[in-house]
């Protein structure tokens, strides 16, 4: 678990400890399952590197990611781990380790035992290359679901509903943090929003990669991190936000923690335009 160097932990979550994943050896091949998707994941073919079905659909990624159905009828990412930086235009599917990614799926397991929505890695799969190991991870879709930059593209929500989804963002957020969790790449591309029909929404942060994170990563850095992808994301034609809704949402983002919301509000003006200073 990567930590934030001074985080706020509540009692329960010290308590609670994820179940570890069960580890398989074959050949080249070594897969890491969570004991409660174990016929899932064995059904779907992942475990030895051949998948049992065709593919439904695929996502996009850094490469398009086959999405199979289930034996439970849930939607199944077969996720190919490439390289990202200078070094994947030489070697793009090779890791020296797959460290990164199971340290990713211990992490969203306690997450969620925590209550906190993430994503749902469900195995992970390393095979001996002649250089490094490929890394495959096998991740549980949900349903219903939209980017957080999808959702601040769509005009038509009212301001309630709008105000809903922020708030939910916020909190998730914040009740990550206060766990004592950092994440790798917090984007309003890796905050899934999930709107149901006599529900409140929720929002699920994905692509956790603690790997990612800088030596000196903090809250506040990966705060500072989310808004700069909203300044970019406006920058790129996003309809920026109403009045009000950038101040409830880092009300809430820090948990109403005054030096948590100055310190945030004068990070923000160095990445937005003068006009989205008093949103």
């Amino acid at each position: 678990m990567i930590e934030d160097p001074t985080p706020s932990i509540p009692v329960d979550a010290k308590e609670t400890r994820a179940t570890p994943p069960v580890r398989f050896e074959s050949a080249q091949r070594t897969v890491w399952i969570l004991p409660s998707e174990m016929d899932l994941v064995r059904d779907c073919g992942f475990l030895g590197g051949n998948a049992t079905t065709h593919p439904e659909q695929h996502r996009s990624g850094r490469e398009p990611h086959p999405v199979y159905r289930g034996t439970d009828g849930s939607l199944l990412l077969w996720k190919r781990c490439l390289r990202g930086g200078w070094l994947s235009h030489f070697i793009s599917t090779l890791h020296l380790s797959c460290a990164r990614f199971l340290r990713e799926m211990e992490m969203a397991e306690e997450t969620r035992v925590l209550g906190i929505p993430t994503s749902n890695v469900i195995a992970v799969a390393s095979t001996a290359a002649t250089i490094g190991q490929r890394v495959e991870m096998l991740i549980r879709l949900e349903n219903d679901v939209q980017t957080l930059k999808q959702f601040l593209e769509d005009q038509m929500p009212s301001d309630g509903q709008r105000r809903a989804v922020l708030k939910a963002t916020a909190e998730t957020i914040h009740k990550f943090h206060q766990a004592g969790f950092l994440h790798g790449d917090l984007n309003l591309m890796n905050i899934l929003i999930q709107q149901r029909e006599g529900e409140c929404p929720r929002a699920i942060l994905v692509d956790l990669d603690p790997g990612g994170l800088a030596p000196l990563a903090n809250r506040h850095s990966n705060l500072t991190r989310l808004i700069r992808s909203y300044s970019k994301s406006i920058g790129l034609n996003t309809p920026p936000l109403r009045i009000g809704e950038a101040i409830r949402f880092i009300y809430g983002v820090t948990g109403a923690d005054r030096d948590r919301m100055k310190s945030l509000i004068t990070a923000s003006q160095q990445y937005l335009p003068r006009s989205q200073r008093r949103r």
